[in-house]
């Protein structure tokens, strides 16, 4: 599509172009801004100034009053023209995020942007809430606020803009920590899969990103239907079928959220649960089960996680009785318990399952340091 059909299509008219002054004050703005706020990922900020400084700039109208477009794969961000340059906000810190996440292919082609693959057009609503998250914590320090979006209460720290995908996201980083997700967003690196893989299965994570991009599609239609319902001169019939229509896509939205929490909380759990050895293992996976409290989207009459937790406390129970027998938990393969001592069979199966961790971490470390490699 030409830039002008483009425009048109985004609602931007009235376009100029911006001078060296304040796209030299936008650049540095934002690479000041995104080396001060993460300071683990060892950004250059003047390779950043300069590369932003490279991006063509415009104001514009907007039909939709949105503070700026980035338009990918044209080199183009357009600013509202009501937006005061001097003080960028989340929104218009978002969309030059996104410039700096386009990853071309050794034909120049665009492929990736962060988390979003866009051969395969999977990963666009994790990748938005990434992106949400990055530019709210360069905007300010994180500020978390109590919300409610249909019908479920729960603590975001982005309440205006993909709070239903960010909350989520940051269920997703409670077990890989933030870095990855970061450094993935801006590099289009395969860290964060690798760590959230590791931290569940890769079901899982293929899963929790075709559900996000569901969640993402339903919640644009309900925006087009209560848009609708607003300007809407129907009879009462036509307006009540609008509002059938808008309740469904509410139920669906509910309903798909709480499906993606529920498979991060059984996925990540069991496989921290597999891992635990010892008492400290213990103390740590039950402070974790109260830390998570705090991440939890919240419908009414919701019981998944209180159920979850009372069956982990039963399982944990059965741990601390092999550390208290053995010393440690020892999971003996049926087929040798049966013909082996229990002390040897102790022995030897520690043994085993010490060299295995030892191996398991060496692998998992070099796969994370070579992830760095592969933007």
């Amino acid at each position: 599509m030409g830039i002008g059909l483009l425009l048109k299509k985004e609602g931007i008219s009235n376009v100029r172009k911006l001078d060296t002054m304040n796209i030299n004050k936008i650049a540095s703005f934002i690479s000041e801004k995104i080396c001060q706020s993460f300071p683990e990922l060892h950004l250059s900020q003047s390779e950043l100034f300069i590369q932003i400084s490279r991006l063509d700039m415009f104001i514009a109208s907007m039909d939709d009053n949105a503070s700026a477009k980035y338009v990918y794969g044209k080199n183009a961000i357009y600013f509202n023209e009501k937006l005061d340059l001097n003080k960028m906000d989340i929104a218009a810190i978002h969309e030059c995020i996104h410039y700096l996440q386009e990853f071309k292919d050794e034909k120049g082609n665009l492929v990736k942007l962060g988390l979003y693959d866009l051969n395969s057009t999977t990963g666009l609503a994790l990748n938005e809430a990434a992106v949400q998250l990055i530019a709210c914590r360069m905007a300010r320090e994180p500020m978390f606020d109590n919300v409610t979006y249909y019908g479920m209460s729960f603590v975001s720290e982005s309440p205006e803009f993909y709070p239903l995908e960010c909350a989520l996201v940051s269920q997703m980083t409670f077990f890989t920590g933030d870095e990855a997700l970061y450094f993935s967003t801006l590099y289009s690196s395969p860290m964060f899969e690798r760590a959230f893989t590791s931290n569940s299965t890769p079901d899982t994570f293929y899963e929790v990103e075709m559900d996000l991009d569901k969640l993402l599609h339903l919640e644009n239609e309900l925006s087009k239907l209560s848009h609708k319902l607003q300007i809407s001169e129907a009879s009462g019939e036509k307006s009540k079928l609008l509002q059938r229509q808008i309740e469904g896509k509410k139920k669906n939205i509910t309903s798909i959220c709480l499906k993606i929490q529920n498979m991060i909380i059984e996925n990540c759990f069991k496989k921290r649960f597999v891992k635990i050895d010892t008492f400290d293992d213990i103390r740590e996976f039950e402070e974790e089960l109260v830390e998570f409290r705090k991440y939890l989207i919240l419908p009414e009459n919701y019981s998944f996680y209180d159920d979850f937790c009372k069956k982990m406390m039963d399982d944990i129970s059965f741990k601390k009785n092999q550390i208290v027998k053995y010393g440690r938990v020892v999971d003996i393969p049926k087929e040798y318990g049966e013909f082996l001592p229990m002390e040897i069979s102790v022995k030897k199966m520690s043994k085993v399952r010490e060299i295995i961790c030892t191996l398991k971490e060496f692998i998992f470390g070099r796969a994370l340091l070579g992830a760095t490699f592969f933007f």
